[in-house]
């Protein structure tokens, strides 16, 4: 059974991206299957992993508008058990775009 955890803060600055990064890689590490899943626009989980944020073409965002499904997002990192769904710029807009959407 998968088990979801989140970490938030509406607060900037205090550790959410670097305990998620850390604690999806520890898991990762001990061959658990982690799927990691970014959703600031700033995209540091992904620069954490090794991802250049600024070739993303499918992430988080293209999922929230229904561009594509979840599965087309995921993407392999250097660690065996841990994928990634990353993030980019383009999800600062998301807020906005997805406000007039039934049912968001």
């Amino acid at each position: 059974m998968a088990e979801i955890i989140a970490i938030c803060n509406q607060k900037g600055g205090v550790g959410k991206t670097t305990t998620a990064v850390n604690l999806a890689a520890s898991l990762a590490a001990a061959e658990k299957k982690t799927l990691l899943i970014d959703l600031d626009p700033q995209g540091n989980a992904c620069s954490g992993l090794g991802v250049n944020k600024n070739n993303v073409k499918k992430g988080i965002y293209q999922v929230l508008t229904g561009q594509i499904p979840v599965e087309e997002s995921i993407i392999r990192t250097e660690l065996l058990y841990l994928k990634l769904i990353p993030s980019n710029p383009e999800l600062a807009g998301a807020e906005f775009e997805l406000l007039e959407i039934v049912s968001r």
